[in-house]
């Protein structure tokens, strides 16, 4: 597993969290908050319209073009990172892209969401790790995509999914990712 030179633990738990915590029957449980509002979205599902596959490869090819050196590391092959810009691109419209598309746009996420604070998520196996675990959408776009001074910036904000600036949780435009706490 990769360690950062200048850090005592993993940096990139600090991106995705620790593995998941266990219950007494060695199921998988989401740590418990307090009870929390659910969040209004603008997001209209009826107005969803998926991508087919050849859009998905497409858009897919496009993104890793941009993809930072710190995902193709820190992702085992290439195509474990290509899963993962398939499954982000599986969950959006194919009339929007948060990497590519204008940054004034809500991208709004139709894919797995949160229980409790209704949040944009995937399931994914991390490097390193042997279980699937939930990760935020907007910070895994963050990871793959942000430049090193806007991650470095990211990464001091608590280990929760990032803030908006929109205002709406279930938008994962990447401009859209705010550096307020």
């Amino acid at each position: 597993m990769f360690q950062c030179r200048m850090c005592a633990e993993n940096p990139f738990l600090q991106l995705f969290g620790g593995p998941p915590v266990k219950d007494k029957e060695g199921q998988r449980k989401k740590a418990t908050k307090a009870p929390t509002k659910k969040p209004a979205s603008r997001r209209n599902e009826a107005e969803f319209q998926p991508r087919n596959d050849d859009e998905i490869d497409q858009l897919v090819k496009q993104w890793e073009q941009y993809a930072h050196p710190r995902a193709r590391e820190f992702f085992a092959t290439p195509q474990t990172l290509r899963e993962v810009l398939m499954q982000l691109a599986k969950g959006i419209d194919r009339n929007d892209d948060p990497v590519l598309g204008p940054e004034k746009t809500d991208v709004y996420w139709y894919g797995d969401v949160t229980k409790d604070d209704l949040q944009a998520a995937i399931r994914m196996v991390k490097p390193g790790e042997t279980e699937e675990s939930v990760t935020y959408v907007n910070r895994v776009l963050a990871f793959i995509f942000a430049t090193d001074e806007s991650f470095e910036q990211l990464m001091r904000l608590p280990k929760e999914p990032f803030k908006m600036d929109c205002g709406d949780q279930l938008c994962v435009n990447l401009a859209h990712i705010s550096m307020a706490v």
